[in-house]
């Protein structure tokens, strides 16, 4: 039986895996049909979000008319045209996952639907490296809303002040902050001044150290 008592535990895209560059490719190839450029200041209000929320937000932002359905299988297409070719892991996250899963239970948190997940998780196996895994299906609300990464606490079995979790965009430090975790913003996807609420900000995974780690854990919250 399990003896740890605390956990490690990973947003996805951004985090373990190198998405946002893909998802920017894929959605300026999508705009781009609709003859929209989008404004540098409107990307980071993409980043975390669940899809339905992406689709809905850009289509009412930008005025596009498209039916809907359609205009949500051609951003899937793109989406996943990129990731065939170019998906990869985050440099660092192997061995990261490596110090912490000897010492913490781990997890995996993603606002991505479940459809999204499995296609990926087939493609590298994330299931090789987290038992719990929670799509953005799985719960009644999405990020920002704690119950994602509450509902992940249950499953773990671990206590929100025994939980560190990483994340890289708003809508998931928001979520892993309401669900009462230590929380680590790692840079990248969104301005650095706007990660300030969280406990850390990391450039890059080789900077959570297992010291690092059990010193954030030792903070009162």
């Amino acid at each position: 039986m399990e003896a740890f008592t605390s956990a490690v535990i990973f947003d996805m895209d951004g985090v373990i895996i190198d998405t946002e560059p893909l998802y920017t490719k894929a959605e300026i190839r999508l705009f781009g049909e609709y003859g929209v450029e989008i404004p540098e200041e409107d990307w980071s209000l993409f980043r975390g979000c669940s899809e339905q929320t992406f689709f809905d937000l850009s289509m009412d932002r930008y005025g596009i008319t498209e039916a809907r359905e359609i205009f949500i299988n051609k951003g899937r297409h793109y989406v996943r045209d990129e990731f065939l070719q170019h998906l990869a892991f985050m440099q660092g996250f192997k061995s990261l996952h490596k110090r912490v899963i000897s010492c913490y239970k781990t997890g995996l948190v993603t606002a991505s639907p479940r459809h999204n997940l499995d296609w990926v998780t087939g493609l590298i196996g994330l299931d090789k490296y987290f038992s719990q895994i929670i799509s953005g299906d799985d719960t009644e609300n999405n990020k920002p809303h704690p119950e994602p990464y509450q509902a992940m606490l249950e499953r773990l079995s671990v206590f929100p002040e025994n939980a560190i979790v990483v994340e890289d965009s708003l809508h998931g430090i928001k979520s892993a902050l309401a669900a009462g975790c230590h929380v680590i913003a790692k840079t990248g996807s969104i301005p650095k001044e706007e990660l300030s609420i969280a406990h850390r900000i990391v450039e890059h995974l080789d900077d959570i150290s297992l010291p690092f780690i059990e010193e954030l854990l030792q903070e009162t919250l």
